[in-house]
């Protein structure tokens, strides 16, 4: 079975709120139980401030509470206060067989009352007959509730063990026969009451009942607001993730024009930026892509077209095949086989194919040697190299060559040199604790500022200093860039002091 999110958001919300209203439910009801229970204890204390009271003073008079024991006289006299203190009668009631106490109505031979003999029965309150006897209701609770006590040790002196289960007791302290100072001293034992701690008052049971039954009912009705906000709340948090999704399957088909417009500032308002980001990078990619493409088959194309040219010409006779000829096609064929390995080399970089042999090595040499290297295309400059000859570099030895080579390459093909003026090269290297810098500098001429950035995008031209006669193939540039980021390193391009091009490259140790 498929659970959608938003399925599974409202179940979190609910169980979420569920909980707290459980637990906020709970807490009341042990609240109020604890706070009740105050209540009980403080009303029971001060029916039992009199009954307290003797208990002390007698306590203090026999210096202690041998006298707590069944049929004791002083005993009696708390017993009798405890009655009062109940509103009973502080006389037990009559038991034995001796004639009814006076008051009782009974009156020996008076109208139809009499003695009856003995086998006899009083017929005036029998039951009529096959009734079932009326059963004995037990006294109340509240009746029957006896006075108990122990020690500070918890040593029961007065009472059955199993009467104190649900007794409530009452702690007694030394001044407590006072009312300036009751509650203060010696703690001298517990005066309890037989099932006090039990609601025998009609009111407080009512009370007690009725505030359950609220609890309950505002936890239902928190549990019944939560459900009726949760399913609006949770449609609200789902929906722009549905708007998410069906950009997503947008950009899956290639629909990168449509963007989603989320004015929220949450994660789901930063996605929504990052997709419609993404949706530009990837219509950059694929404008770029197409764009490659068309830029390599025209490069591949014309050294083609030149040869085939060439070729049909030289087959029909009408082009003569002498040195000059076969010169021509072979810097043709020379042009398309340097295009063809700077393109296999950024397959190799893009793939991560290419191999680095890092080793520690002196600049100076690398750039010694491909100066030399060149040394006849660069008769008509001024060659000008700052670099200490102690100075090495972590790197791969042939890769820095290939980057110096590019770099002089582009120098010699855009430079303007003549007899009468020299183009100038300037490389200055300097290198500190963290960083290694390269500033490749030649003279004019220069490019637009606003054309700086793009200098490294793959095939890419200068159409006002650039030719394909002049010029190479546009990717030396872009595999200077493969060869810098390979060595976790940086190049940018920027105006040369010297009215060319300044190329900066910085290594990071």
């Amino acid at each position: 079975m498929k659970v959608t999110i938003r399925v599974k958001l409202l179940f979190m919300i609910l169980i979420a709120n569920s909980a707290l209203v459980m637990a906020i439910y709970i807490a009341n009801q042990l609240a109020f139980e604890k706070s009740f229970a105050q209540y009980v204890q403080s009303n029971a204390r001060d029916k039992m401030q009199p009954v307290i009271v003797k208990m002390v003073t007698t306590y203090k008079a026999h210096n202690g509470f041998s006298w707590v024991k069944h049929r004791s006289p002083e005993m009696g006299e708390v017993i009798k206060l405890y009655r009062t203190a109940n509103g009973k009668s502080a006389e037990p009631p009559h038991r034995g067989k001796g004639p009814p106490p006076r008051g009782s109505g009974y009156k020996k031979g008076a109208g139809p009352e009499r003695e009856y003999k003995k086998g006899e029965q009083d017929v005036r309150h029998r039951p009529p007959k096959g009734d079932k006897r009326p059963e004995r209701r037990p006294p109340h609770k509240g009746g029957a509730n006896r006075l108990l006590f122990k020690g500070v040790d918890g040593q029961l002196l007065l009472g059955k063990a199993d009467m104190g289960s649900a007794a409530l007791w009452l702690p007694m302290y030394f001044g407590d026969d006072n009312i300036e100072t009751a509650g203060q001293g010696e703690l001298i034992g517990y005066l309890g009451i037989e099932n006090g701690s039990v609601v025998t008052s009609r009111f407080d049971a009512i009370f007690s009942k009725q505030q359950e039954q609220q609890f309950m009912h505002i936890a239902l009705l928190a549990l019944l607001i939560t459900v009726i906000l949760a399913i609006p709340f949770s449609k609200y948090l789902v929906q722009p993730i549905i708007r998410l999704r069906r950009n997503a399957r947008r950009l899956a088909g290639g629909d990168y024009a449509h963007k989603v417009q989320l004015d929220r500032q949450d994660e789901l308002g930063l996605l929504a930026r990052d997709m419609n980001k993404l949706a530009d990078t990837l219509a950059k990619n694929q404008t770029a892509r197409q764009q490659w493409i068309a830029d390599i088959s025209h490069e591949l194309r014309t050294p083609i077209a030149v040869i085939r040219a060439e070729l049909e010409g030289m087959i029909d006779g009408v082009i003569d095949t002498d040195e000059i000829q076969l010169s021509s096609l072979y810097e043709e064929i020379e042009r398309l086989t340097n295009l063809v390995d700077d393109l296999h080399q950024l397959s190799l970089s893009d793939r991560g194919a290419l191999t680095y042999n890092m080793l520690p090595c002196t600049l100076a040499g690398v750039l010694n040697r491909c100066i030399d290297k060149r040394n006849a295309s660069l008769s008509l400059f001024d060659v000008k190299i700052t670099c200490n000859e102690a100075l090495t570099l972590h790197c791969d030895p042939q890769r820095m060559s290939q980057l110096f080579d590019n770099l002089l390459q582009n120098t010699i093909r855009y430079t303007d040199t003549s007899e009468k003026v020299k183009g100038r090269l300037t490389v200055n290297v300097t290198q500190n604790e963290k960083t290694t810098e390269v500033v490749w500098q030649d003279s004019s001429p220069s490019v637009e500022r606003d054309q700086l950035p793009m200098l490294f995008d793959r095939l890419y031209r200068v159409d006002s200093a650039r030719t394909r006669q002049t010029g190479g193939s546009g990717l030396g540039l872009a595999i200077c860039t493969s060869i810098v980021e390979a060595h976790h390193g940086t190049i940018e391009a920027d105006l040369s002091d010297l009215g060319g091009l300044a190329i900066i490259i910085e290594f990071t140790h």
